[in-house]
């Protein structure tokens, strides 16, 4: 492994998640839902399941209508 992958790798399987977890955080509360425990689901189940379930499953957001 090169030196200029190490860092790339390193940002994106450490980066992702937090993004994903930031994400998920912001509009479950946005969304009045549990954020806490969407945002652990979201981050720690493999494969970016917790995060698809998370969108199919968020409620209705009151500011949008």
């Amino acid at each position: 492994m090169s030196l200029i992958t190490f860092p790339f790798i390193l940002a994106v399987v450490i980066g992702f998640p937090i993004m994903i977890g930031v994400y998920v955080y912001r509009d479950a509360e946005r969304r009045r839902m549990n954020a806490t425990l969407w945002t652990l689901v979201a981050i720690f189940t493999p494969g970016l399941t917790g995060f698809i379930i998370y969108l199919l499953v968020r409620g209705d957001y009151p500011g949008l209508r």
